[in-house]
Parts: C-alpha cells; sequence; structure tokens
C-alpha cells in the first residue's frame, strides 16, 4: 500500500489532487490532506507517508520551510508549484519531483510513472543541493544529482566527459573513468546541462567539448573524446558543429 499525504493551502488544489490521485491509483491511500501546513506538519512527524504532494508557497510555513523541520526524511516529494521557469531547473538539477499548476491528470499519470520507477527518498544531500541550486544562478551551478538504481550520485558538472542514451535511461561517462547509469532521457539530461554548453552532437550523444581531443572528418566525421571514445556526428549538425568546436580547440 502506497501512502500519500497532500499538503496546500488551496482547499480546491487539495481536492483536485485526491481526485486525479485516485483516479490514477486506485491502490494509493491517502492518508491525510491538510491546507494549515503546520498540522501538516504534526500529522508528518506520527504518520510519514511514503508519498507527499507539497505546494511551495502557503502562509505561516512554506514548503521548504516544512522539509527542512522534518530532515532527515525518509519518503519522496512532488512538490506542486506555479514557479517561473529560472526556478524549474534548480528541481531538474537536484533531481527533485515536482507538478506545475495547474494540474492536469496527464501530468499526475506521468508524475507518478516517473516517481513508480524511479522511487528514490530525497536524501539530505540531494535538498541541499536543491537549495543551493535554487538560490545561485545558471552558471553558478557546479553540480548535478543524478538518480540510479539505488539512489542518488551527486557529481560534479565539469567532470562530465559525455552522455550517451539507452532507450530511456542515459549513461554518463565521467573524468576519472567511471560511469553512472540513470534513468532519464538524454533529451531531460540536454535541456539540464545545455547552459554548460554541453552539445547534442548525435541523436545517441551529448558531449561536454572541454573533452574533445581530435576531430575526424573521414567516414561523415566524428570526435575524438578524452576517454579514447570516437563519437559520430550528425549529418544535420556536422558543420555547426566542427565549427564550434575547431574555436573552442584553437583557445584551448
Amino acid at each position: 500500500m502506497t501512502k500519500v499525504i497532500i499538503i496546500d493551502d488551496e482547499a480546491h488544489c487539495t481536492n483536485v489532487l485526491a481526485n486525479l490521485i485516485g483516479k490514477v491509483h486506485s491502490d494509493y491511500t491517502i492518508t491525510g490532506i491538510f491546507t494549515n501546513p503546520i498540522k501538516g506538519l504534526q500529522f508528518i512527524q506520527n504518520n510519514p507517508p511514503d508519498l507527499l504532494f507539497l505546494d511551495i508557497e502557503m502562509p505561516n510555513l512554506n514548503g521548504f520551510a516544512l522539509i527542512d523541520k522534518l530532515l532527515p526524511i525518509d519518503f519522496d516529494i512532488i512538490f506542486t508549484t506555479a514557479y517561473d521557469q529560472y526556478a524549474i531547473r534548480a528541481f531538474n538539477y537536484s533531481a527533485i519531483n515536482y507538478l506545475l499548476k495547474p494540474i492536469s491528470e496527464r501530468s499526475i499519470v506521468t508524475a507518478l510513472a516517473n516517481w513508480e520507477k524511479r522511487r528514490k527518498k530525497t536524501s539530505t544531500e540531494q535538498w541541499q543541493l536543491f537549495q543551493n541550486n535554487l538560490e545561485n544562478s545558471t552558471n553558478e551551478r557546479t553540480k548535478i544529482a543524478l538518480p540510479t538504481g539505488v539512489g542518488f550520485n551527486i557529481v560534479e558538472i565539469k567532470n562530465i566527459v559525455r552522455c550517451m542514451s539507452d532507450n530511456n535511461y542515459t549513461n554518463f561517462f565521467l573524468k576519472d573513468e567511471s560511469k553512472i547509469l540513470i534513468c532519464r532521457t538524454l533529451k531531460e539530461i540536454e535541456d539540464i546541462l545545455k547552459d554548460h554548453n554541453f552539445i547534442r552532437v548525435h541523436q545517441s550523444h551529448l558531449i561536454n567539448p572541454l573533452f574533445v581531443k581530435g576531430i575526424l572528418k573521414q567516414d561523415g566525421g566524428s570526435l575524438i573524446m578524452s576517454d579514447r571514445t570516437e563519437i559520430p556526428v550528425s549529418r544535420q549538425k556536422r558543420k555547426q558543429i566542427n565549427d564550434i568546436l575547431e574555436t573552442m580547440l584553437r583557445l584551448k
């Protein structure tokens, strides 16, 4: 049995969420619904859920402050928020779950499907990374949380050499030659890392240009990475990427 708690200061939001969750997952049990975050906090302290749906902007105690009072937590969280895209990027960097308001049945289906696949409790280190990411601009963010099969790996972005698609999963190849497989698509990772100059050179490959060691122009074109891997360059992006990389290589 999956135990769910909903906290949102707007009653119509809790009603919509409860109805959608019941419709999508009749096997979930909603053990508490609260419009008063302080009462919700007190209930969670004695009745921890498997999954908490938590609004961010609430009077007296916002969602972030509520979680701070519960650390370390032994459940997962899906924040419900109307935050702008800047804040959403902080969620993505930290692998923190969120739903954008207004919440639709489709978004609930997607959020719960993703959560069911991962089922990872939010760690204290992950939460600290999220708060740091929320406070800093994109260019100042230096770490990313990678959800693995057993938890989360938090890595330095500058140490990511390349990423390779594996259907709905992505392999990360790091500077120390270690590899991490995560349950996220390469498109999701591309959206997160594009402001750090990562380049999608092929349908299956995203690279950090700082680790490019050479460009091969025969057989359609490819890149040699610092880990000695040869990465193909798609025909559609060949000229654009070669121009960018040749410029960067001259500046090294």
